[in-house]
């Protein structure tokens, strides 16, 4: 299927629109985003897990009723693994409009299905997995100006039915022909509101792709 590229005016709209009604719940974001870059992965530790990787998923992501405290846990474990963190802290300082995505298709897909493959227990004592949203939101905090976040309704938009690795990486590949096409507004944005261009974008297509909330 071939992207379609929304017009610059009504990709401003889109964003203007979210900034409206959500732009004051930017700090939380913002917070936990540039707390976390400053640290190696091998440096987390509990403090981190709670203030900043439980606040950026639960308060501010809305991924509680998914994930549950044990999780994050888990994901806090995965993420400092040795072999995990020596493959993505080389692209903490990766920008997607300028990265070389298919030189990095293997890794990208691999990083994400290990993370939407972590597994943990419910309350009840059910197995669940982290899997596709939440794993897109745990590489965007990771790696904010690189990973793209998504949920069901953006992976539906976008025609990304299985919300694996695989459809990750094509998801990254036509977000980054979108920030190309629309540099300049989306520029024009970031200056405006403060924000990564990967979050203008996002802003984009939660609209787009949220119309009825």
């Amino acid at each position: 299927m071939k992207l379609e590229i929304p017009k610059p005016e009504h990709f401003r709209k889109n964003v203007e629109e979210m900034e409206e009604k959500y732009g004051i719940m930017n700090c939380v974001y913002v917070r936990c985003i540039e707390e976390f870059n400053r640290l190696k992965l091998s440096e987390v530790n509990e403090s981190h897990r709670t203030r900043i990787i439980e606040t950026f998923l639960f308060d501010w992501g809305k991924m509680q009723r998914w994930l549950g405290y044990n999780s994050v846990e888990k994901v806090c474990k995965k993420i400092k693994e040795k072999s995990f963190a020596e493959r993505i802290e080389p692209l903490r300082n990766k920008s997607l409009k300028s990265v070389k995505l298919e030189e990095l298709k293997g890794l990208i897909t691999s990083l994400f299905d290990e993370i939407a493959g972590v597994s943990f227990k419910s309350k009840n004592g059910k197995v669940k997995y982290v899997e596709s949203t939440a794993a897109s939101k745990i590489l965007h905090l990771c790696c904010p100006d690189l990973f793209m976040m998504w949920d069901a309704n953006i992976r539906q938009g976008y025609k990304k039915t299985n919300g694996d690795g695989k459809d990750y990486f094509q998801f990254l590949i036509e977000m980054q022909k979108l920030w190309t096409a629309l540099d300049k507004t989306i520029r024009d944005l970031k200056k405006k509101y403060g924000k990564r261009a990967t979050r203008i974008i996002d802003e984009y297509n939660w609209r787009e792709f949220h119309k009825e909330e």
